[in-house]
Protein backbone atom coordinates (compact mmCIF):
# COMPACT_ATOMS: atom_id res chain seq x y z
CA UNK A 1 0.00 0.00 0.00
CA UNK A 2 3.04 2.11 0.54
CA UNK A 3 4.59 1.68 -2.97
CA UNK A 4 1.23 2.60 -4.10
CA UNK A 5 0.37 5.52 -2.51
CA UNK A 6 4.19 6.57 -3.23
CA UNK A 7 3.47 6.35 -6.83
CA UNK A 8 0.29 7.72 -6.69
CA UNK A 9 1.94 10.86 -5.24
CA UNK A 10 4.33 10.94 -7.95
CA UNK A 11 2.14 10.61 -10.33
CA UNK A 12 -0.20 13.58 -9.31
CA UNK A 13 2.96 15.91 -8.39
CA UNK A 14 4.43 15.29 -11.89
CA UNK A 15 0.56 15.58 -13.33
CA UNK A 16 0.39 19.15 -11.52
CA UNK A 17 4.13 20.77 -12.41
CA UNK A 18 3.84 19.41 -16.04
CA UNK A 19 -0.34 21.29 -16.23
CA UNK A 20 1.48 24.43 -14.09
CA UNK A 21 4.56 24.72 -16.39
CA UNK A 22 1.96 23.98 -19.47
CA UNK A 23 -0.91 26.60 -18.52
CA UNK A 24 1.92 28.82 -17.67
CA UNK A 25 4.34 28.68 -20.90
CA UNK A 26 0.56 29.04 -23.01
CA UNK A 27 -0.47 32.05 -20.32
CA UNK A 28 3.10 33.36 -21.22
CA UNK A 29 2.66 32.95 -24.91
CA UNK A 30 -0.78 34.91 -25.20
CA UNK A 31 0.54 37.94 -23.25
CA UNK A 32 3.68 37.82 -25.24
CA UNK A 33 1.43 37.76 -28.61
CA UNK A 34 -0.65 40.46 -27.17
CA UNK A 35 1.62 42.88 -26.82
CA UNK A 36 3.44 42.16 -30.22
CA UNK A 37 -0.09 42.67 -31.63
CA UNK A 38 -0.25 46.15 -30.06
CA UNK A 39 3.16 46.94 -31.24
CA UNK A 40 2.41 45.99 -34.73
CA UNK A 41 -1.12 47.99 -34.63
CA UNK A 42 1.05 51.00 -32.96
CA UNK A 43 3.36 50.82 -36.17
CA UNK A 44 0.24 50.68 -38.56
CA UNK A 45 -0.49 54.42 -36.82
CA UNK A 46 2.92 55.39 -37.51
CA UNK A 47 3.07 54.36 -41.01
CA UNK A 48 -0.68 56.43 -41.83
CA UNK A 49 1.37 59.52 -40.57
CA UNK A 50 4.15 58.90 -43.07
CA UNK A 51 1.86 58.56 -45.77
CA UNK A 52 -0.43 61.38 -44.41
CA UNK A 53 3.00 63.16 -45.06
CA UNK A 54 4.07 61.79 -48.37
CA UNK A 55 0.62 63.15 -49.52
CA UNK A 56 0.77 66.62 -48.27
CA UNK A 57 4.06 67.21 -49.76
CA UNK A 58 2.85 65.38 -52.97
CA UNK A 59 -0.11 67.99 -53.24
CA UNK A 60 0.51 70.30 -56.51
CA UNK A 61 0.36 73.43 -53.95
CA UNK A 62 2.74 72.66 -51.69
CA UNK A 63 5.18 71.62 -54.82
CA UNK A 64 4.80 75.23 -56.09
CA UNK A 65 6.07 76.62 -52.54
CA UNK A 66 10.01 77.39 -53.89
CA UNK A 67 10.68 79.09 -50.09
CA UNK A 68 10.89 75.59 -48.72
CA UNK A 69 12.87 75.69 -45.30
CA UNK A 70 12.68 71.94 -44.66
CA UNK A 71 10.57 69.33 -45.01
CA UNK A 72 7.70 70.59 -43.07
CA UNK A 73 8.72 74.15 -42.57
CA UNK A 74 7.48 76.70 -45.64
CA UNK A 75 7.58 80.46 -46.09
CA UNK A 76 4.80 81.69 -47.59
CA UNK A 77 2.67 84.62 -48.36
CA UNK A 78 -0.09 85.41 -45.62
CA UNK A 79 -2.67 85.16 -47.89
CA UNK A 80 -1.84 81.39 -49.07
CA UNK A 81 -2.37 80.25 -45.42
CA UNK A 82 -5.74 79.24 -45.83
CA UNK A 83 -5.06 77.00 -48.96
CA UNK A 84 -2.27 75.20 -46.90
CA UNK A 85 -4.24 74.85 -44.21
CA UNK A 86 -7.35 73.36 -46.09
CA UNK A 87 -4.46 70.77 -48.12
CA UNK A 88 -3.62 69.65 -44.48
CA UNK A 89 -6.49 69.38 -43.21
CA UNK A 90 -7.57 67.41 -46.53
CA UNK A 91 -4.59 65.08 -45.70
CA UNK A 92 -5.20 64.65 -42.47
CA UNK A 93 -8.92 63.74 -42.87
CA UNK A 94 -7.63 61.28 -45.62
CA UNK A 95 -5.85 59.62 -43.18
CA UNK A 96 -7.03 60.36 -40.21
CA UNK A 97 -4.43 62.20 -38.54
CA UNK A 98 -4.73 65.62 -36.34
CA UNK A 99 -3.30 68.50 -38.17
CA UNK A 100 -0.71 70.70 -36.58
CA UNK A 101 0.24 73.98 -38.17
CA UNK A 102 2.40 76.80 -36.33
CA UNK A 103 2.96 79.93 -37.97
CA UNK A 104 4.94 82.54 -37.23
CA UNK A 105 5.25 85.88 -39.35
CA UNK A 106 8.50 87.06 -40.64
CA UNK A 107 7.61 90.44 -43.04
CA UNK A 108 4.45 92.09 -44.02
CA UNK A 109 3.25 89.90 -46.54
CA UNK A 110 5.30 86.82 -45.29
CA UNK A 111 4.68 84.23 -42.57
CA UNK A 112 6.67 80.80 -41.49
CA UNK A 113 4.32 77.80 -41.08
CA UNK A 114 5.20 74.68 -39.55
CA UNK A 115 3.25 71.68 -40.81
CA UNK A 116 2.87 68.59 -38.76
CA UNK A 117 0.76 64.92 -38.13
CA UNK A 118 0.16 63.77 -35.05
CA UNK A 119 -1.68 59.87 -34.26
CA UNK A 120 -4.80 60.68 -32.48
CA UNK A 121 -4.61 60.14 -28.96
CA UNK A 122 -8.18 58.39 -28.40
CA UNK A 123 -6.68 55.64 -30.93
CA UNK A 124 -3.59 55.18 -29.18
CA UNK A 125 -5.38 54.85 -25.78
CA UNK A 126 -7.69 52.23 -27.60
CA UNK A 127 -4.73 50.40 -28.14
CA UNK A 128 -3.79 50.24 -25.28
CA UNK A 129 -6.54 49.86 -23.36
CA UNK A 130 -7.14 46.36 -25.45
CA UNK A 131 -4.21 45.28 -24.95
CA UNK A 132 -4.45 46.19 -20.83
CA UNK A 133 -8.16 44.03 -21.26
CA UNK A 134 -6.87 41.08 -22.94
CA UNK A 135 -3.47 40.71 -20.40
CA UNK A 136 -5.96 40.68 -18.18
CA UNK A 137 -8.11 38.23 -19.53
CA UNK A 138 -5.36 36.14 -20.76
CA UNK A 139 -3.56 36.39 -16.92
CA UNK A 140 -6.98 35.72 -15.01
CA UNK A 141 -8.25 32.91 -17.84
CA UNK A 142 -4.68 30.90 -17.17
CA UNK A 143 -4.84 31.39 -13.05
CA UNK A 144 -8.47 30.30 -13.80
CA UNK A 145 -7.86 27.32 -15.72
CA UNK A 146 -4.77 26.45 -13.28
CA UNK A 147 -6.75 26.34 -10.30
CA UNK A 148 -9.46 24.15 -11.93
CA UNK A 149 -6.99 21.95 -13.31
CA UNK A 150 -5.02 21.84 -9.80
CA UNK A 151 -8.12 21.42 -8.01
CA UNK A 152 -9.26 18.43 -10.54
CA UNK A 153 -5.86 16.52 -9.60
CA UNK A 154 -6.34 17.02 -6.13
CA UNK A 155 -10.07 15.58 -6.05
CA UNK A 156 -8.67 12.54 -8.27
CA UNK A 157 -5.60 12.03 -6.08
CA UNK A 158 -7.65 12.25 -2.97
CA UNK A 159 -10.33 9.76 -4.43
CA UNK A 160 -7.71 7.43 -5.56
CA UNK A 161 -6.08 7.59 -2.17
CA UNK A 162 -8.82 7.02 -0.23
CA UNK A 163 -10.03 3.97 -2.84
CA UNK A 164 -6.61 2.66 -2.23
CA UNK A 165 -6.66 3.00 1.36
CA UNK A 166 -10.37 1.52 1.30
CA UNK A 167 -9.26 -1.53 -0.87
CA UNK A 168 -6.02 -2.02 1.69
CA UNK A 169 -8.84 -2.22 4.48
CA UNK A 170 -10.83 -4.54 2.99
CA UNK A 171 -8.23 -6.50 2.57
CA UNK A 172 -7.07 -6.46 5.74
CA UNK A 173 -10.34 -6.70 7.30
CA UNK A 174 -10.53 -10.05 5.04
CA UNK A 175 -7.45 -10.97 7.04
CA UNK A 176 -8.38 -10.06 10.49
CA UNK A 177 -12.17 -12.07 9.22
CA UNK A 178 -10.41 -15.44 8.42
CA UNK A 179 -7.93 -15.22 11.29
CA UNK A 180 -10.93 -14.79 13.71
CA UNK A 181 -12.79 -17.24 12.25
CA UNK A 182 -10.13 -20.01 12.14
CA UNK A 183 -9.37 -19.24 15.48
CA UNK A 184 -13.02 -20.42 17.52
CA UNK A 185 -13.51 -22.79 15.21
CA UNK A 186 -10.03 -24.37 15.66
CA UNK A 187 -10.56 -24.34 19.49
CA UNK A 188 -14.32 -25.79 19.26
CA UNK A 189 -13.31 -28.59 16.93
CA UNK A 190 -9.92 -29.01 18.93
CA UNK A 191 -12.48 -29.68 22.13
CA UNK A 192 -14.67 -31.64 20.89
CA UNK A 193 -12.10 -33.85 19.16
CA UNK A 194 -10.60 -34.30 22.90
CA UNK A 195 -13.98 -35.22 24.08
CA UNK A 196 -13.98 -38.06 21.36
CA UNK A 197 -10.83 -39.55 22.08
CA UNK A 198 -10.64 -38.85 25.90
CA UNK A 199 -13.91 -40.14 26.64
CA UNK A 200 -13.30 -38.18 29.96
CA UNK A 201 -16.29 -37.26 31.21
CA UNK A 202 -15.49 -35.83 34.19
CA UNK A 203 -13.72 -33.13 31.94
CA UNK A 204 -16.64 -32.57 29.46
CA UNK A 205 -18.43 -29.59 30.99
CA UNK A 206 -15.32 -27.50 30.52
CA UNK A 207 -14.59 -28.75 27.43
CA UNK A 208 -17.88 -28.26 26.18
CA UNK A 209 -18.00 -24.38 27.40
CA UNK A 210 -14.43 -24.30 26.14
CA UNK A 211 -16.36 -25.22 22.69
CA UNK A 212 -19.81 -22.66 23.60
CA UNK A 213 -17.01 -19.55 24.23
CA UNK A 214 -15.57 -20.29 20.58
CA UNK A 215 -19.05 -20.73 18.83
CA UNK A 216 -20.31 -17.53 20.69
CA UNK A 217 -17.06 -15.95 19.36
CA UNK A 218 -17.87 -16.78 16.26
CA UNK A 219 -21.30 -15.96 16.05
CA UNK A 220 -20.93 -12.29 17.73
CA UNK A 221 -18.37 -12.13 14.75
CA UNK A 222 -20.89 -13.26 12.38
CA UNK A 223 -23.28 -10.59 13.81
CA UNK A 224 -21.51 -7.58 13.71
CA UNK A 225 -20.48 -8.31 10.15
CA UNK A 226 -24.25 -8.85 9.37
CA UNK A 227 -25.36 -5.65 10.94
CA UNK A 228 -22.57 -3.51 8.95
CA UNK A 229 -23.48 -5.13 6.11
CA UNK A 230 -27.03 -3.88 6.96
CA UNK A 231 -25.92 -0.40 7.79
CA UNK A 232 -24.06 -0.26 4.20
CA UNK A 233 -27.38 -1.18 2.39
CA UNK A 234 -30.30 0.06 4.69
CA UNK A 235 -31.00 1.52 8.12
CA UNK A 236 -32.35 -1.40 10.04
CA UNK A 237 -35.10 -1.50 11.71
CA UNK A 238 -34.91 -0.44 15.79
CA UNK A 239 -37.13 -2.33 18.36
CA UNK A 240 -37.59 0.62 20.50
CA UNK A 241 -38.85 0.53 24.64
CA UNK A 242 -37.53 2.09 27.96
CA UNK A 243 -34.41 0.66 29.91
CA UNK A 244 -32.38 1.34 32.48
CA UNK A 245 -28.90 2.60 31.06
CA UNK A 246 -27.26 0.88 33.80
CA UNK A 247 -28.89 -2.43 32.82
CA UNK A 248 -28.19 -2.19 29.56
CA UNK A 249 -24.40 -1.89 30.55
CA UNK A 250 -24.29 -4.88 32.90
CA UNK A 251 -25.76 -6.51 30.42
CA UNK A 252 -22.94 -5.91 27.99
CA UNK A 253 -20.66 -6.84 30.78
CA UNK A 254 -22.14 -10.63 30.91
CA UNK A 255 -22.82 -11.09 27.71
CA UNK A 256 -19.45 -9.55 26.14
CA UNK A 257 -18.07 -13.07 25.67
CA UNK A 258 -15.00 -11.28 28.33
CA UNK A 259 -12.55 -13.70 30.06
CA UNK A 260 -12.54 -14.03 33.79
CA UNK A 261 -10.09 -11.42 33.79
CA UNK A 262 -11.70 -9.35 31.47
CA UNK A 263 -14.75 -9.06 33.58
CA UNK A 264 -12.72 -7.54 35.81
CA UNK A 265 -11.34 -4.94 34.17
CA UNK A 266 -15.32 -3.78 33.59
CA UNK A 267 -16.28 -1.69 36.16
CA UNK A 268 -19.64 0.24 36.32
CA UNK A 269 -18.69 3.31 38.28
CA UNK A 270 -21.34 5.16 40.82
CA UNK A 271 -23.19 7.14 38.83
CA UNK A 272 -26.70 8.19 38.00
CA UNK A 273 -29.28 6.22 36.24
CA UNK A 274 -31.35 7.05 33.88
CA UNK A 275 -34.28 5.42 31.56
CA UNK A 276 -33.58 5.69 27.75
CA UNK A 277 -35.94 4.48 24.85
CA UNK A 278 -33.84 2.21 22.30
CA UNK A 279 -33.11 -1.15 20.81
CA UNK A 280 -31.33 -2.52 23.54
CA UNK A 281 -29.97 -5.34 21.53
CA UNK A 282 -27.93 -2.51 19.26
CA UNK A 283 -26.97 -0.48 22.43
CA UNK A 284 -26.08 -3.40 24.16
CA UNK A 285 -23.52 -3.58 20.84
CA UNK A 286 -22.28 -0.28 21.23
CA UNK A 287 -21.00 -0.90 24.94
CA UNK A 288 -19.57 -4.36 24.12
CA UNK A 289 -17.19 -2.91 21.63
CA UNK A 290 -16.54 0.06 23.32
CA UNK A 291 -15.37 -2.66 26.14
CA UNK A 292 -13.78 -5.06 23.77
CA UNK A 293 -12.06 -2.30 22.19
CA UNK A 294 -10.78 -0.55 25.62
CA UNK A 295 -9.56 -4.55 26.80
CA UNK A 296 -7.67 -5.09 23.64
CA UNK A 297 -5.24 -1.65 23.57
CA UNK A 298 -4.96 -1.90 27.49
CA UNK A 299 -2.09 -3.99 29.08
CA UNK A 300 -2.46 -6.92 30.77
CA UNK A 301 -2.07 -4.90 34.71
CA UNK A 302 -3.91 -1.73 33.77
CA UNK A 303 -6.53 -0.05 35.66
CA UNK A 304 -9.91 -1.14 35.31
CA UNK A 305 -12.13 -0.19 32.27
CA UNK A 306 -14.77 2.36 33.89
CA UNK A 307 -18.07 3.26 32.44
CA UNK A 308 -20.06 6.34 34.08
CA UNK A 309 -23.56 7.88 33.07
CA UNK A 310 -24.16 10.89 33.91
CA UNK A 311 -26.95 13.68 33.56
CA UNK A 312 -25.97 17.07 33.38
CA UNK A 313 -27.78 20.06 33.21
CA UNK A 314 -30.45 18.47 30.97
CA UNK A 315 -27.59 16.14 29.05
CA UNK A 316 -27.69 12.51 29.80
CA UNK A 317 -24.44 10.46 28.80
CA UNK A 318 -22.05 7.98 29.37
CA UNK A 319 -18.13 8.00 29.22
CA UNK A 320 -16.23 4.67 28.99
CA UNK A 321 -12.47 5.29 30.25
CA UNK A 322 -9.40 3.07 29.89
CA UNK A 323 -5.60 3.61 31.47
CA UNK A 324 -4.01 2.06 27.94
CA UNK A 325 -2.20 3.09 25.00
CA UNK A 326 -4.54 5.87 23.88
CA UNK A 327 -4.82 6.96 20.58
CA UNK A 328 -2.69 9.38 18.76
CA UNK A 329 -4.67 13.03 17.82
CA UNK A 330 -4.30 12.33 14.29
CA UNK A 331 -6.13 9.00 14.08
CA UNK A 332 -9.30 9.85 16.22
CA UNK A 333 -10.80 11.10 13.60
CA UNK A 334 -10.95 8.55 11.88
CA UNK A 335 -11.19 5.58 13.83
CA UNK A 336 -15.23 5.34 13.69
CA UNK A 337 -14.28 4.70 9.70
CA UNK A 338 -15.11 1.38 8.39
CA UNK A 339 -12.40 -1.29 8.02
CA UNK A 340 -9.85 1.59 9.61
CA UNK A 341 -7.94 -0.27 12.86
CA UNK A 342 -5.28 1.83 14.74
CA UNK A 343 -1.24 1.67 13.88
CA UNK A 344 0.94 1.06 11.20
CA UNK A 345 -0.43 -2.06 8.49
CA UNK A 346 2.95 -3.97 8.99
CA UNK A 347 3.47 -3.72 12.61
CA UNK A 348 0.34 -4.02 13.94
CA UNK A 349 -0.13 -6.96 16.79
CA UNK A 350 -3.72 -6.79 17.64
CA UNK A 351 -6.16 -8.58 16.11
CA UNK A 352 -9.49 -7.47 15.02
CA UNK A 353 -11.99 -6.68 12.17
CA UNK A 354 -12.09 -3.02 12.33
CA UNK A 355 -15.74 -3.09 12.31
CA UNK A 356 -16.46 -1.96 16.25
CA UNK A 357 -16.28 1.51 16.16
CA UNK A 358 -17.44 1.87 13.09
CA UNK A 359 -21.15 -0.11 14.52
CA UNK A 360 -20.43 1.93 17.58
CA UNK A 361 -20.91 5.11 15.60
CA UNK A 362 -23.87 3.67 13.01
CA UNK A 363 -25.52 2.71 16.26
CA UNK A 364 -25.56 5.66 18.32
CA UNK A 365 -26.46 8.04 15.18
CA UNK A 366 -29.12 5.55 14.37
CA UNK A 367 -30.32 6.84 17.89
CA UNK A 368 -29.48 9.90 17.06
CA UNK A 369 -26.76 10.04 19.64
CA UNK A 370 -23.26 11.03 19.18
CA UNK A 371 -19.72 10.06 20.59
CA UNK A 372 -16.12 11.70 20.51
CA UNK A 373 -12.80 10.32 22.01
CA UNK A 374 -10.78 12.56 24.00
CA UNK A 375 -7.18 11.74 26.02
CA UNK A 376 -7.95 10.36 29.73
CA UNK A 377 -5.98 11.34 32.60
CA UNK A 378 -3.03 10.26 33.35
CA UNK A 379 -3.16 7.79 29.74
CA UNK A 380 -5.73 6.21 27.99
CA UNK A 381 -8.78 7.16 26.05
CA UNK A 382 -11.91 8.53 26.76
CA UNK A 383 -15.53 7.68 24.78
CA UNK A 384 -17.85 10.24 25.09
CA UNK A 385 -21.61 9.50 24.21
CA UNK A 386 -24.55 12.08 24.04
CA UNK A 387 -27.72 10.63 23.96
CA UNK A 388 -30.63 12.46 22.51
CA UNK A 389 -32.73 13.98 25.51
CA UNK A 390 -36.12 13.65 24.17
CA UNK A 391 -35.40 10.19 24.38
CA UNK A 392 -33.98 10.02 27.96
CA UNK A 393 -35.69 10.75 31.29
CA UNK A 394 -35.26 10.23 35.03
CA UNK A 395 -36.25 7.05 36.65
Amino acid sequence: MIKQRRLLTSIAVFIALYMTAALGWWTYSLLKYSVAESKLQLELLENRKLLCYNKFQSDDFVKKQHFTIDNFSYKINTKDFYNIDKVAKFCANYYKMVPQLNKRLVGGDSMVVKIAFSIPKQETAQIRKKLKNKQNAWLGEGITVGIITLIIIGLMYYYLEKIIRFNQQKTNFMMAVTHELKTPIAAAKLAIQTVIRNKNKENQDRILEISKQSIDRLSGMMERVLMATQFENRIPTKNEKWVRIHEVIEKAIDEGQFSANEILKNSLIESQDFLILCDEQMLKIVFINLFTNSIKYSDENCVNVSVNSFIRDGVFGVTVSDQGIGIPMDERGRIFEKFYRIGDERTRSRQGSGLGLYLVKQILQLHKASIDVTSNTPNGSKFNIVFNAYDCRME
